[in-house]
């Protein structure tokens, strides 16, 4: 290769496929950069700048031009985005931990404080109250505060808000301690969905999401076993300051580490950016530096009422293997108390790895396909159909164990519809998503509300007779399905920006 070296550098010829006048500067090597080493010399790297015209030739791309060994080293992306997601399951466990520890201590709070029939449902009730009335005002302060701000002070508050239920000496503590952790535990999935709509690409969304649902399950079930143990040795005072403790020491941690943008993290490296970056459609890359769409925009979206609406049929009838299946088991089916409790544990363990498996299926899909109608909607739909055939067979069948299973399946699938609801916010949300997270999270617990409060109601008046709630579940799921078909995926609701028509 000819070329002397001087001050500028090193002169390469124009038989190496470079332009003339290139010039190649010692300097230490980095991902990302062509680099060369002549002889037992330092490594060095071209640098080239698009304005000289540069491009990688095929005899370049050999990488061997006379003497110059060029390497183009790419460098692994890092996986910060993966712990942002351990860390929101995290929050997750131990929400629902600190807002389910109440149903385990309640007969041991009664007793101690007193309380009336009115005032114990009272202390249940107004949490989910207030939970579901501040989904949509804390998806806008999460907005305009940045999920990182406002996810560190809810967490802490609804921790502080438990620890006034422990302190609580009359009924009207604990039910004011109780109403404020539902507002403050308002926040938590709005954050969460512009977390991770910030620092996953599309591909990776219905995974998390599923996983984020599926640590809700495991808190709940955790609240349940640790209060079991912890309850005699600590009270149930004590009791509420244990778990009252991490989620305090999370929103410290959370507050110090993390960063809403992924490319203010200092763990962060351009290889992880280009990857969450790659797979956005254009409308939500557009989205995302638009201001948020007027609230007359979101109000006039067809897209966001059903999404809205689906998930108020759909979580509602969800609500009855929480809430009513145990009860159905010893009234429909006959089963003794102990038994029917164990069995209605089935449904909400297949539930759990349903959702996983969902979310990762969605994902799957929209990477093979590229389709958001296929790996959104498409799959959403058919586990309805599919949960729906499996509950009918599992009214059919007589044996109580053998039915259990069946609509076991059924929930199983019908789990996979969770992620795909989760992954269409964060999909079609843009610089609205967590209003529009807020208002589907707000729906989904009204409709939980009116299912937990009608099945009672129907079953007593046709004289305990458990079919018309069994219709009714059933046709909240048809209802559900119905509000799924007319959904497009694609775009970005409230923006006038062209949709795929995938």
């Amino acid at each position: 290769m000819d070329g002397a070296e001087g001050s500028g550098g090193v002169e390469v010829g124009t038989d190496t496929d470079f332009p003339r006048g290139a010039s190649i500067r010692r300097q230490e090597a980095r991902p990302g950069r062509l680099h060369h080493r002549t002889g037992a010399g330092p490594v060095r790297s071209l640098a080239l700048s698009a304005s000289e015209g540069f491009r990688l030739t095929p005899r370049l791309r050999s990488g061997l031009v006379g003497d110059l060994l060029v390497n183009h080293i790419t460098a692994r992306p890092t996986r910060v985005r993966y712990l942002v997601v351990a860390a929101l399951c995290i929050a997750a466990g131990i929400a629902y931990i600190q807002r389910n520890s109440y149903g385990g201590a309640d007969t041991t709070i009664t007793k101690e404080l007193g309380l009336t029939e009115g005032q114990r449902g009272n202390a249940a009730s107004l949490f989910f109250l207030s939970y579901a009335l501040l989904q949509v005002p804390s998806g806008w302060l999460a907005q305009r505060l940045g999920p990182r701000r406002t996810l560190a002070c809810i967490a802490a508050g609804w921790s502080i808000a438990l620890a006034i239920c422990a302190a609580a000496v009359s009924p009207t503590t604990l039910i004011d301690g109780r109403l404020l952790m539902g507002v403050m535990q308002a926040g938590i999935f709005p954050c969460s969905t512009l977390i991770l709509a910030s620092w996953l690409p599309d591909t990776q969304r219905g995974t998390a999401a599923a996983l984020l649902n599926s640590s809700m399950l495991i808190g709940g079930a955790l609240s349940s076993n640790l209060t079991g143990l912890l309850i005699a040795p600590l009270g149930w005072r004590g009791l509420f300051l244990a778990f009252a403790a991490p989620g305090l020491i999370w929103a410290f941690l959370f507050a110090v580490w993390f960063r809403n943008r992924p490319a203010d993290h200092p763990g962060v490296n351009s290889a992880e950016l280009d990857v969450i970056e790659a797979s956005r459609s254009a409308a939500e890359k557009i989205a995302a530096v638009s201001p948020p769409a007027a609230w007359t925009a979101l109000l006039f979206s067809g897209a966001l009422y059903c999404i809205c609406l689906q998930q108020f049929f759909r979580s509602g009838a969800n609500r009855f293997f929480d809430n009513w299946f145990a009860t159905y088991l010893q009234e429909g089916r006959g089963l003794d108390r102990s038994f029917a409790n164990q069995l209605a544990s089935l449904p909400q363990w297949a539930g759990v790895v349903g959702g996983l498996v969902g979310g990762v299926l969605s994902d799957y899909l929209l990477i093979r396909t590229g389709s958001r109608r296929i790996a959104r909607q498409a799959l959403a739909i058919a586990s309805l159909v599919v949960c729906l055939i499996l509950y009918g067979a599992a009214y059919v069948i007589p044996n109580a164990t053998l039915a259990t299973f069946t609509a076991s399946a059924g929930f199983f699938i019908f789990c996979f519809s969770a992620p795909c609801a989760y992954a269409v916010t964060m999909d079609m949300g843009g610089r609205n998503l967590g209003v529009i997270f807020g208002a589907m999270n707000m729906l989904g617990n009204f409709g939980a509300v009116f299912f937990v409060w009608l099945a009672p109601l129907l079953t007593g008046r046709y004289g305990g007779d458990w079919t018309p709630t069994l219709i009714l579940f059933a046709a909240m799921h048809v209802v559900a399905l119905v509000f799924w078909l007319p959904l497009n995926p694609n775009g970005v609701i409230g923006e006038r920006i062209p949709e795929s028509k995938e």
